[in-house]
């Protein structure tokens, strides 16, 4: 507890140290984002699954890839490895979230079309409406699960699919009894658990399963105090050998983490004083570093947990809003966002604040209220050396070493746009345009 109590002091003191605050001096853009691929669509779309394909420079133009998009070398030897949209999530057009994980509620999407590269339907996962289920794919995007949601007036309804990424059934989950998936690996490796018809805490009590890539459910780990805790989230790590688990309680403290193997083989349980949100996007697992996550206590705080199960620091957030959080790549730094415009690096030995970035109109970081028709930071991705931030209907770049702002474009109020990085590059999904904008961070 010392421990804690010592990272907590420490992150409150850096940031005075060593933040950066680009609301009070900001220097002017050094780079900026150019639109090298753009795809439209009749309806209007929520996500995009991309798959790659080695053409003809002249066939990748009419697939929606710019000149600018391709290198010197590349137009010599004609040829050229490019994205396509391969699985599209069209909407219903009804009025959406600004949460990224919202658009997979068959409420908001009513088909998967699945796409050939040259923009020919080839299949489609069709889901039913008022949602009654709920799309998840593995990290990288190889399998998606639809596991079917209780509702208000059936119950019962329950189970889910689990599908490759060109629509054919792997296996299916069946019955009224049977749990809801919850997360899946690229290997085809399915957590499932109990939610109710509010995507939520069902009746305290119950227990995660883990089902083998046959559908084979291979291991239950079970709730550690069923009078108090429900099953709430499952998150694989991107290499899918791990996952992090959550049973959180509605009200009393503590909420409770288990890391497993990809198998159910349980590597540790932690407890935290806390409340936990249902969101993946607030928890990230490094394989054989450690797991991160953003908590409720007293407001928003960044956890992290190292391999073998301790808590090596708290740091204190914003008061009140939806977080991410992400290791760096080079696992020796994290990142950490709220909606409320402000975004962090944190050093992940100490917990100490290499940098932070406040937005001109955030509150104060004790301010509880949100500031209407803001540009919310709702979605963060390492890309290179740059932080890519989704702001409501603003793409921003960030310089991941200083935490500068370096390039941003804006979509208009009107719209909502969601990132999909691909092939090392970001995807803008553009839902009131319908369309797909592939951005290239470009010097000068």
């Amino acid at each position: 507890m010392k421990q804690v109590f010592l990272a907590i002091i420490i992150a409150l003191m850096t940031v005075g140290l060593y933040g950066q605050e680009p609301g009070a001096v900001q220097n002017e853009p050094k780079v900026r984002l150019k639109v090298v691929y753009e795809k439209t669509f009749d309806e209007e779309i929520l996500d995009v699954i991309f798959d790659t394909a080695t053409v003809a420079i002249e066939e990748a133009k009419q697939m929606g890839w710019k000149e600018e998009a391709f290198s010197e070398e590349e137009k010599a030897k004609g040829k050229v490895l490019v994205s396509y949209p391969k699985v599209v999530f069209i909407s219903r057009g009804r009025r959406i979230s600004r949460l990224p994980a919202e658009r997979g509620n068959s409420y908001n999407a009513k088909e998967l079309p699945i796409y050939d590269r040259d923009g020919r339907v080839v299949n489609k996962i069709v889901l039913k409406d008022y949602g009654e289920e709920y799309t998840r794919f593995s990290p990288m995007r190889k399998f998606i699960t639809v596991g079917k949601m209780p509702q208000e007036w059936r119950p019962d309804y329950s189970g889910g699919t689990l599908y490759d990424n060109n629509g054919r059934i792997i296996w299916e989950i069946e019955g009224p009894a049977e749990p809801t998936a919850l997360a899946v690996s690229d290997e085809g490796y399915v957590i499932a658990g109990r939610v109710d018809w509010m995507n939520g805490p069902p009746t305290r009590g119950g227990d995660f399963y883990v089902y083998d890539p046959r559908g084979a459910r291979i291991a239950t780990i079970e709730n550690p105090d069923k009078r108090r805790l429900a099953s709430l989230l499952a998150n694989f790590s991107k290499d899918g050998n791990y996952a992090l688990l959550c049973f959180s309680p509605e009200e009393a403290q503590p909420a409770v983490f288990v890391l497993i193997s990809k198998e159910g083989k349980i590597l540790w349980k932690k407890e935290i004083a806390c409340i936990h949100s249902r969101w993946v996007g607030e928890t990230d697992v490094f394989p054989k570093k450690g797991v991160i996550g953003c908590i409720y206590k007293g407001g928003l705080q960044l956890f992290y947990v190292d391999w073998n199960g301790n808590l090596r620091w708290l740091a204190p957030l914003t008061a009140s809003g939806y977080a991410c959080c992400r290791f760096a790549q080079d696992g020796k730094r994290v990142y950490a966002s709220s909606s409320k415009g402000y975004l962090w690096c944190f050093d992940l030995n100490t917990g100490r604040t290499i940098w932070r970035h406040k937005e001109p109109w955030s509150p104060p970081v004790e301010g509880k209220r949100g500031v209407p028709e803001a540009p919310e930071f709702v979605e963060l991705y390492e890309l290179g050396q740059n932080i890519v931030v989704n702001a409501t209907y603003k793409v921003l770049v960030f310089d991941s070493k200083t935490g500068k702002l370096v390039a941003e474009t804006e979509y208009g109020k009107d719209t909502r746009i969601f990132l999909s990085p691909h092939n090392g590059r970001i995807f803008v999904v553009d839902v009131k345009g319908k369309r797909v904008l592939g951005l290239e961070v470009k010097e000068g």
